[in-house]
């Protein structure tokens, strides 16, 4: 199946959207969390996941939550800011995957544009100064971050490689798309 970027629709989830068609064989915890978690944690306050598209097909998906990144962080990133508070607010892409066999179209790089349009509107309601991301520790992962989002490494664990991008450094025209 091939996708048309530019004719996909997104939505929130609802108590009614079918997500039972959805696949990731790569990362199954991420289809369990979209089939089994993402509407509890939604009436729960603790995330708000995004669904993506394709005419009827769902072909993607991301959850957003808030969170926060550490002045030492913000200084990994060479960011100098006087008088830097301990923590910075940051809006966390919690988890996002795109449907089996239609990785490569740029569906993850129009959820990202998207991820940064609710950043953005975010932040003339409150504070919102990065958009953070626990990416996988996989090489293709971190490339797409870094590459389709200019995210930084800041922290790493075993599992995870903590990433942001300073929203002050994304132009207008990166963010063009409103919602």
């Amino acid at each position: 199946m091939t996708v048309d970027s530019k004719s996909l629709i997104f939505s929130k989830l609802s108590d009614d959207s079918d997500v039972s068609s959805f696949a990731c064989s790569d990362s199954k915890d991420l289809e369990d969390f979209l089939r089994n978690d993402a509407k509890t944690r939604q009436h729960e306050k603790i995330s708000t996941t995004y669904l993506v598209h394709s005419g009827n097909d769902l072909i993607g998906f991301f959850s957003l939550s808030m969170g926060c990144i550490t002045s030492d962080s913000v200084k990994k990133m060479s960011l100098e800011i006087e008088n830097p508070p301990y923590k910075y607010p940051a809006l966390l892409l919690a988890r996002m995957a795109t449907n089996d066999g239609l990785r490569g179209q740029g569906i993850g790089r129009e959820m990202l544009k998207h991820v940064f349009a609710i950043a953005f509107r975010l932040t003339e309601q409150v504070g919102c100064r990065f958009v953070k991301v626990d990416a996988k520790r996989d090489p293709k992962t971190i490339r797409f971050y870094e590459n389709y989002g200019g995210f930084i490494k800041i922290t790493q664990n075993s599992e995870t490689i903590q990433m942001a991008v300073d929203l002050n450094k994304i132009s207008d025209e990166e963010n063009s798309i409103r919602i």
